[in-house]
């Protein structure tokens, strides 16, 4: 918070969430990206096709299905195996994925299935490789996963961009008509509080403890002990008592 003007009958002051500015359109930012990644790069699901045409010569396309509708065509020649590769998060959560074992690499197929459902697309591959059949389909489908994810992602990307859209403050002292104005504006909103200065009973500091640090917003409370925070995002500890200080100094004045 700054003091922006200060005279004999006017004081101003004004607040700018810096903090959740940056850190909302960072994460907006961020979550943005993610689902454009969901949308248009990670596949939603999968099929793959293998004819046989001899013994020894299995040739196999891979369709990749995004949410969007696009597709990708990817040949395989000569599958020799297929596996399950478990992968472990940090936190010890695990997912499973069909790999398929070719002379030319390893392919995979869909990254969250569950294992009942990876195991029996298991079988059904390598019990095509090993047996005569001259045909084999095979599909996966993560639709649902994508979709919820995608939603998480659109909450926590309206919740990035109510911070940081939050509203600057200014409140100004009047003197001359006796009153306080503080008002709130932003994209979203356009708010104007004002009380006569004699409605103020006292200027009061409200701290909040974060993880590591604690931050500190100024407080208008009037004598019918309603509270009006001047600054409703909390901020840093010395200009919340240096601005709290000018207002107490330009009041007794």
């Amino acid at each position: 918070m700054k003091i922006v003007e200060e005279t004999r009958t006017r004081l101003q002051l004004k607040h700018r969430p810096l903090r959740y500015w940056f850190s909302g359109w960072c994460i907006f930012t961020i979550c943005l990206s993610f689902l454009i990644y969901c949308l248009v790069f990670d596949s939603a699901s999968v099929k793959l096709t293998c004819d046989r045409f001899s013994p020894n010569q299995i040739n196999c396309e891979l369709k990749r299905f995004n949410l969007l509708g696009s597709m990708d065509k990817l040949k395989m020649f000569d599958l020799q195996e297929a596996y399950i590769l478990t992968k472990t998060g940090s936190k010890g959560a695990k997912t499973y994925q069909v790999m398929i074992m070719t002379p030319f690499g390893d392919f995979a197929l869909l990254s969250h299935i569950s294992y009942q459902e990876n195991q029996e697309v298991v079988f059904k591959i390598n019990d095509f490789i090993n047996s005569g059949q001259t045909s084999l389909l095979v599909q996966q489908n993560q639709r649902n996963y994508l979709f919820f994810l995608n939603l998480f992602t659109l909450i926590i990307m309206a919740i990035a961009a109510y911070f940081a859209t939050s509203p600057v403050t200014t409140c100004t002292f009047y003197k001359s008509i006796n009153k306080v104005f503080i008002e709130r504006k932003s994209l979203r909103s356009h708010k104007i509080i004002e009380h006569p200065l004699e409605y103020i009973l006292r200027f009061d500091i409200q701290e909040k403890q974060y993880k590591y640090s604690k931050l500190y917003r100024a407080v208008i409370v009037l004598k019918s002990f309603k509270e009006i925070p001047i600054n409703p995002q909390y901020t840093d500890e010395n200009s919340i008592k240096y601005a709290v200080s000018r207002i107490y100094s330009f009041m007794k004045d």
